[in-house]
């Protein structure tokens, strides 16, 4: 876990939510340097009410609505908003499974996951600066499953 990390401890690493990615991906290579990784940082979840009171919801929410609103025009068993199931903030599908949770829940589904509480972290005093992958040195990687990296390192070690 990137909490966990000798890198995170020692401030070599940064948490931000992977919307970043697909931002920076889907954008032309004249408008990359305006997609800025300062507004994907994930503050401490203790944080985030206070901050949505400043200035509104955060750029990853604004991409998750509209990413739920597609899904709702191709996906139709999704239960409106203001139905009763609804009010908690999840959209449940007519399979009982969750297409998402709403930060509301964040705290139980984080003990659920095994992430370490944002009390739990490191307080970073340092000065954050913007982040553009592939400069500068550093490089992002989007790690989807666990089992895919050590299922390729088997692989590699076989050959």
């Amino acid at each position: 876990r990137i909490h966990e990390s000798q890198d995170y401890l020692d401030g070599r690493a940064t948490v931000f939510h992977s919307c970043y990615l697909s931002a920076w991906a889907n954008t032309s290579s004249e408008m990359k340097q305006s997609v800025v990784l300062g507004h994907f940082i994930l503050p401490p979840a203790c944080l985030q009410e206070e901050i949505r009171r400043k200035i509104g919801s955060f750029i990853w929410e604004q991409m998750d609505e509209s990413l739920v609103e597609k899904r709702e025009m191709t996906h139709p068993s999704f239960l409106p908003q203001n139905s009763s199931e609804g009010k908690t903030g999840s959209r449940e599908t007519d399979q009982g499974e969750f297409a998402y949770h709403a930060l509301q829940e964040y705290p139980v589904n984080n003990m659920v996951t095994g992430y370490t509480s944002a009390h739990d972290m490191k307080k970073f005093a340092g000065e954050l600066r913007d982040f553009t992958p592939g400069t500068s040195g550093y490089a992002a990687y989007w790690i989807q499953n666990d089992t895919n990296i050590r299922s390729g390192a088997k692989n590699k070690r076989k050959r």
